[in-house]
């Protein structure tokens, strides 16, 4: 239960940083604000908080766990807070937006994170509706192992390609093609992953899983006008004539 609860916790969790940071984030668009939020964070959100919490003082002095252990987290803390202070730093510095000041590579390679992402949650809700009509128990350990999550690498690589490829901006008829290359190539990698990991096909299951998700690949595509994509080539036949 708790591994369906976390994602949401997640969410809590961030609004709460948010509220208690907003008064604060004057300082932070400051010269070296990144490094102040940080250490803030780490002095008081890991090594001094008010729980014997792991990786903290007294997290090492009251509570039975080896120091290795206490030591192995502190790494994966210290980079989670140092990348939160940097784009906290950076959006306060540039509040039209981070994707504005960097390469358009950036944003075309986040709009295919997001198409992606997204796409992925369609897989999901599938495979909930899959296992509740075939009555099968949700075993959430099994459902979140190596072997079953696997499934969905292939389909995500592909979504997340196809989705940067179409970044730019796509007429109509592209998008649909962009759509039905998602269901078709998604399709194909649930099947052969099945045939080859999973030792047996699911034709039904590969045939629907790739519905939502090209959907959701398809919607996703930046909208381009016919007329504007054909400009350039007619003032490139004025000049030309």
């Amino acid at each position: 239960m708790s591994l369906f609860v976390g994602p949401l916790i997640q969410v809590v969790r961030g609004l709460i940083i948010a509220a208690v940071s907003l008064p604060f984030r004057g300082v932070f668009a400051q010269r070296r604000g990144w490094l102040r939020l940080w250490l803030l964070l780490v002095g008081i959100g890991i090594l001094s908080t008010s729980a014997a919490a792991p990786s903290s003082l007294e997290g090492i002095v009251y509570t039975r766990l080896p120091l290795w252990y206490h030591a192995i987290g502190l790494p994966e803390m210290l980079v989670q807070t140092l990348a939160f202070s940097v784009l906290v730093a950076l959006y306060e510095r540039h509040p039209e937006g981070l994707l504005a000041v960097l390469p358009p590579v950036f944003e075309r390679l986040v709009r295919a994170l997001v198409s992606a992402s997204l796409a992925f949650v369609g897989y999901a809700v599938i495979s909930v509706a899959f296992a509740l009509l075939a009555g099968a128990s949700i075993d959430a350990e099994q459902s979140l192992s190596v072997q079953v999550q696997g499934l969905f690498v292939g389909p995500f690589l592909i979504n997340f390609v196809l989705a940067f490829l179409a970044a730019g901006g796509l007429t109509l008829t592209r998008r649909i093609l962009v759509g039905l290359g998602s269901y078709v190539l998604s399709a194909a990698a649930i099947l052969t992953y099945q045939v080859i990991v999973l030792g047996s096909p699911d034709i039904a299951y590969a045939a629907i899983a790739p519905l939502l998700p090209a959907i959701a690949v398809w919607l996703l595509v930046p909208k381009r006008d016919a007329a504007k994509t054909n400009q350039p080539e007619a003032k490139e036949t004025r000049h030309t004539l």
